[in-house]
């Protein structure tokens, strides 16, 4: 197994890994601000036809279930508005800056963002029963595990030394008995690969981006509920993650659902009423996502 890489080296790495261009740079800084001015939002946007092209299928899309047609961005903030514009814009862009073209690495993207949706779509959903931003939401659920892609991006062997080592532990794990939860494994196994989990290199990026607080902190703390700065909306991604997994939305025989910390649970006082309803509508919301953003 190769030596452990450290902090410092991935943040060298990754200033050559996540470069943009002058027009993508000044749109995140747009997207990243709380209020940021809708003509120049919307000029960026534009400005950038595959992240516009995108962005206008999302609002054309099922998603928002809207009866007339948007054929501009303007047009889109008018009609499904601002928060939800930067949603899916910020959504389109961090998706952009990530793909890749490389065969052998285009499985683990997909994997990678089909998870990172089914926790969007829970997130988005559980929110409006926690009394929190839904749009706001969507983002933090979908960018919560971004720090695992960077590590893909940077370092292929390093990720799947990680999977297998997981794996491995998993399976130590069931015939001992233990008690010892998914998700602190995987953590685990990253921290001996790497040096850092990806929750620590999720911050790393939320910092050089200079993406908004609350994502930061949801990039960094989703597995630390009890940190001093985690809040309601780090303990709402966090119980989605388990969510997603619950409902078996990424169809892997392998998978497993993590445990959730009670302090996140019993602090959200989650209204669980009609829960049929709310189940069903995720998995049909996480259908529409996967084929509005991913293809």
């Amino acid at each position: 197994m190769t030596q452990p890489m450290g902090l410092d080296e991935l943040v060298r790495r990754m200033g050559k890994l996540v470069a943009m261009s002058p027009v993508r740079a000044r749109l995140l800084q747009c997207l990243a601000q709380e209020s940021p001015e809708i003509t120049t939002l919307t000029e960026l946007v534009e400005s950038d036809p595959v992240i516009a092209a995108r962005t206008l299928r999302v609002a054309n899309s099922p998603f928002f279930g809207l009866s007339h047609e948007i054929e501009s961005i303007a047009h889109a903030v008018s009609l499904v508005g601002l928060r939800s514009l930067q949603a899916m814009a910020l959504a389109a862009a961090v998706m952009e800056q990530f793909k890749t073209s490389d065969p052998a690495l285009q499985s683990a993207h997909q994997a990678h963002w089909r998870h990172s949706v089914a926790v969007a779509v829970c997130t988005q959903a559980l929110a409006r029963r926690a009394r929190l931003p839904v749009d706001a939401a969507f983002t933090a659920g979908l960018l919560s595990d971004l720090g695992r892609l960077v590590m893909l991006a940077i370092d292929p062997v390093r990720y799947h030394q990680v999977q297998k080592l997981a794996l491995q532990s998993s399976t130590a794990a069931d015939l001992d008995d233990s008690s010892t939860s998914v998700a602190y494994r995987l953590l685990e196994a990253e921290r001996t690969v790497w040096g850092f989990d990806h929750c620590q290199a999720g911050e790393q990026l939320a910092r050089q981006w200079q993406l908004p607080a609350m994502l930061r902190r949801c990039m960094s703390l989703h597995h630390q509920c009890a940190h001093p700065e985690a809040d309601a909306m780090v303990w709402l991604v966090h119980v989605s993650h388990a969510l997603a997994h619950a409902l078996d939305l990424l169809q892997d025989p392998q998978d497993q659902v993590p445990d959730i910390q009670v302090l996140a649970w019993d602090g959200l006082r989650l209204d669980w009423s009609d829960s049929g309803a709310l189940l069903s509508g995720i998995e049909e919301r996480y259908q529409v996502a996967c084929q509005q953003l991913m293809n």
